[in-house]
């Protein structure tokens, strides 16, 4: 079914209000966007909340939560009962690494590419627990095949309690092979966490046929749904070793006994309502979902106009730059973002030099209006991210990747303007 508008400038002004139109916006994957619509839902229910925060709260809430994750259910393909509301998907992470039993020693398998604060996560549990993590170094451009072999060799060595790993790493902004590596977990016998940060709303999920133990993504990334909601996953016999971040009234013993109801209900029960948060964001996740369904045309729809759109974008922006695309033979890589290589070979600038400099580079772009696209070192290569969603046309990249060139061009005047200064003093 096609849009109710074509997607690009036409979809961005009727949907997309809140955009600042002279603002190039290719940066959705750090942030997300709400449409107009849903954003006009949610305030709603923050008025609803503000006018008798005890009914909206003690009344509403409760019966809107159980309405939610049984929408949000269908949309996952999983028990409804299987899922929570957290705030953010590292909020998913942190929830499941420090609520699980784990033992002094016990091992973690984690890729070099993984998220900052999951990765800080880690290192919590190994300071704090004395928890073991397995590095997994990935330079891409990898196959699919390679990555699976990497982690086959790995669970036969070390025999890991967990492994944690994405669906579409955030720098670089590569999909992930995760369906076969949640298949390699079963084999071994290795718990499967997953990083799904980059998948709701991105990539089709089923849980019910991939089913991993545990399993988090931000739908105020990709799914539309205003900042800052996550969904969390967890597999029916891990219920009772989850518990809430921060703890909360809910909070029960893992051996507590509970009535059948309440058994059967657990996970829902014990995340429901644990602390004072603000519940207009999982309110509107049905009015995101229908949005896309009625006004987008579809998950199919959305996904292959953003991806085709990555993927042009990507092969004008490295050809106009004299560089290259990171994917691989197989083309699985590029999702809806897609990472180009910068040309600072063009500056006579070695990598290790601006390593340190990148936000600030970041920064120079935004000025007067500018673009932001968050750039990485990877492999030996700097890359721009560039996301590419429904209110984005070709025109956007153009604009985006001049904008940074400029940027880049300023911050190595000044860096010639500085040598240039305490050479002469």
């Amino acid at each position: 079914m096609p849009p109710a508008v074509p997607f690009g400038k036409q979809f961005r002004e009727k949907y997309f209000q809140e955009l600042d139109p002279k603002y190039p916006a290719v940066n959705h994957g750090s942030n997300g966007l709400t449409p107009t619509p849903v954003f006009q839902k949610y305030v709603e229910v923050m008025k609803r909340d503000f006018r008798n925060p005890d009914y909206f709260r003690r009344i509403e809430q409760p019966l809107l939560y159980v309405e939610t994750l049984k929408e949000l259910g269908k949309f996952l393909k999983s028990d409804y009962r299987n899922l929570a509301i957290v705030d953010s998907a590292s909020t998913g992470v942190n929830t499941i690494l420090r609520s699980y039993p784990f033992e002094q020693g016990s091992k973690i398998v984690a890729p070099n590419t993984l998220f900052e604060a999951c990765a800080n996560t880690l290192k919590f549990l190994r300071n704090r627990y004395n928890v073991e993590i397995i590095p997994i170094l990935l330079e891409y451009p990898l196959s699919d095949a390679e990555i699976a072999a990497k982690y086959a060799e790995v669970f036969e060595r070390e025999h890991p309690t967990l492994a944690i790993f994405d669906t579409v790493s955030s720098l670089p902004g590569v999909r992930f092979p995760f369906e076969k590596i949640t298949e390699l977990c079963k084999k071994y016998e290795v718990l499967s966490l997953i990083d799904g940060a980059h998948s709701a709303g991105l990539l089709p999920v089923n849980l019910d046929e991939l089913q991993p133990d545990f399993y988090t993504s931000n739908l105020h990334k990709w799914m539309y749904v205003p900042c800052n909601c996550a969904v969390l996953y967890v597999k029916e016999k891990h219920h009772r070793k989850i518990h809430t971040l921060p703890i909360g009234s809910t909070y029960l013993d893992d051996n507590t006994e509970v009535s059948e109801e309440d058994e059967n209900k657990w996970f829902v029960n014990r995340f429901s309502d644990y602390s004072t948060r603000n519940f207009a964001s999982p309110a509107v996740i049905r009015d995101a979902i229908k949005f896309r369904k009625e006004i987008c045309g579809g998950e199919e729809a959305i996904f292959d106009y953003c991806h085709n759109l990555a993927v042009k974008a990507g092969e004008i922006i490295s050809e106009k730059w004299g560089t290259s695309v990171l994917e691989n033979k197989a083309k699985t890589l590029t999702s809806t973002m897609v990472n180009v290589e910068l040309p600072i070979h063009k500056f006579g600038i070695q990598l290790n030099t601006i390593i340190t400099s990148l936000s600030k580079i970041c920064n120079k772009s935004l000025e007067n209006h500018g673009a932001f696209v968050p750039l990485f070192a990877h492999n030996g290569k700097l890359y721009g991210r560039f996301s590419a969603q429904v209110y984005n046309e070709l025109s956007d990249y153009e604009k985006a990747s001049d904008d940074l060139l400029s940027a880049l061009e300023s911050y190595f005047e000044d860096m010639l303007i500085d040598s240039t200064m305490k050479t002469s003093i």
